[in-house]
């Protein structure tokens, strides 16, 4: 394996995630870059990949500019959907099952966290996304506990609670991308 090689297995390494066309397009126009500047300073491939950076910022500061794929951004929002239907604030007591009220409000932090961390690391469409994701997830498990429940009553308090939580899920996930573009520095392009 050639240097160039090694360090484009690298690269295409820290790009795990994005959308493979999307990837092996930027690995074609790396080998291409590596070549010209190889040819350049006198066949000098070490110097050529010295000057482009650690491979691992450099797979890193693609993947920022083109973002996750659609894959990874739908198991994100699967995983986000999964914690809102978790996070809905009911007591359920069936046969053999009871879901106390007070063990959602943990699943209420879990789905914030992570709707956080995918805002912060896939970028600010799919925070929003699986923000979308979670507040659906607690709606629909709270209409169907609600249709499914002949003696369930709701009052407005809980009601309005639980469209805020939901829709402050949507602005967790807008707010770290947002503001990671916002107070990042100027960044020099590859």
């Amino acid at each position: 394996m050639t240097a160039d090689d090694e360090y484009l297995g690298q690269v295409r390494r820290a790009m795990m995630g994005m959308s493979r066309p999307v990837r092996d397009d930027i690995l074609r126009e790396l080998r291409g870059h590596i070549a010209e500047s190889t040819a350049a300073n006198g066949g000098n491939v070490h110097a050529s990949l010295g000057a482009l950076g650690s491979p691992q910022e450099v797979g890193r500061h693609y993947r920022e500019i083109y973002g996750y794929g659609t894959v990874y951004k739908a198991i994100f929002a699967a995983i986000a959907l999964l914690l809102g239907i978790s996070s809905v604030p009911v007591l359920l007591v069936g046969t053999e099952t009871v879901f106390p009220f007070n063990l959602s409000l943990v699943f209420v932090i879990a789905a914030a966290a992570w709707i956080l961390w995918v805002g912060v690391a896939a970028g600010t469409q799919a925070g929003i996304l699986a923000g979308l994701a979670g507040m659906f997830g607690r709606l629909i498990a709270f209409g169907v506990v609600a249709l499914s429940e002949p003696g369930a009553f709701t009052s407005s308090g809980g009601l309005g609670l639980l469209l805020a939580v939901s829709l402050l899920l949507v602005l967790l996930g807008w707010i770290p991308g947002t503001a990671k573009r916002a107070w990042s520095g100027p960044r020099a392009e590859l």
